[in-house]
């Protein structure tokens, strides 16, 4: 009776883990997801930016040039507004930029990498210094029709997207997320003109938008420099697959995983086997009490 019992428990312990969660943990960047765009030393706006559910603010030093009402230097919300930031969204700020920088990655490049035109599948990837996206070329970015998928893109200085180059997500599932984490005390992105990207951009210092730039499922935050702006158009969603604590340690959520690191562009990635292992330990358990109690 008491290994019988044994089996039941093994039984739950096993179904409960094949269920899956109606939901995912969004804490990857705490407070900081309240934001669209968030600067440390100022946010500096020209021409009309358009901003979709998410605040503007600086912290420590709450400049916000062009940033009022509309007039030929403003911006206009679709849910947020300007408020002023607290020294608790950069330390939520820079938890997420140490935890995410603590996932073991695949190495695009030992020190720059340029993107073509390819396609990369979720993962963690790394370079050593910058990370270039060329001018009117498109780096895709395929979430195969997963749930919970992740792109993390450490980049050891700097991000550059090219002037009309886009970078775009392709078969999203739910609760995906895309993440560039400019590391080091130079680290900061640049949006050239009439770019398109998705992405959280979180930035170790600064980050430069420049005129005509789109961002979807995604923010413009920077840790210690300031974010500039020039008739952008910025929006956030998707979502945050990864959970990060207070102490900034990435840890599984529910509903989730950590990404492991990512594939050769333009590779694929082999599937993990563990799900097949508790299914298959799952039905063996069920045709065990079948037997010995029947």
């Amino acid at each position: 009776m008491k290994f019988r019992g044994f089996v039941i428990l093994f039984l739950i312990l096993i179904l409960s883990s094949l269920t899956p969660s109606v939901y995912a943990d969004t804490t990857i960047l705490d407070s900081a997801a309240n934001f669209a765009v968030l600067g440390a030393s100022a946010v500096t706006n020209t021409g009309v930016t358009t901003i979709n559910n998410g605040n503007v603010g600086s912290f420590p030093t709450n400049s916000l040039t062009g940033t009022g009402g509309c007039g030929s230097d403003c911006l206009v919300f679709s849910g947020g507004s300007v408020v002023t930031a607290t020294a608790a969204n950069q330390t939520d700020l820079t938890a997420a930029i140490n935890g995410l920088s603590t996932l073991s990655p695949f190495s695009l490049s030992s020190t720059s990498f340029t993107a073509g035109n390819i396609t990369l599948t979720p993962g963690v990837y790394s370079t050593g210094t910058s990370f270039l996206v060329t001018g009117g070329d498109t780096l895709t970015l395929n979430a195969e029709g997963k749930n919970n998928a992740s792109f993390v893109f450490l980049i050891g200085s700097a991000l550059t997207v090219g002037v009309d180059a886009t970078v775009k997500l392709i078969n999203p599932g739910l609760n995906d997320g895309v993440y560039w984490v400019e590391q080091g005390t130079g680290g900061s992105a640049t949006l050239d003109t009439d770019a398109t990207f998705v992405g959280n951009i979180l930035a170790s210092v600064s980050i430069t938008l420049d005129k005509g730039v789109t961002i979807t499922c995604g923010r413009a935050l920077a840790n210690t420099g300031a974010v500039t702006m020039n008739n952008d158009t910025i929006t956030t969603g998707c979502g945050e697959s990864l959970d990060i604590s207070d102490e900034g340690k990435v840890e599984k959520v529910r509903g989730g995983h950590i990404p492991g690191p990512g594939s050769a562009p333009g590779g694929t990635v082999v599937p993990e086997s563990g799900t097949l292992l508790l299914l298959a330990c799952g039905m063996f358990c069920i045709v065990f009490l079948r037997r010995h109690i029947m």
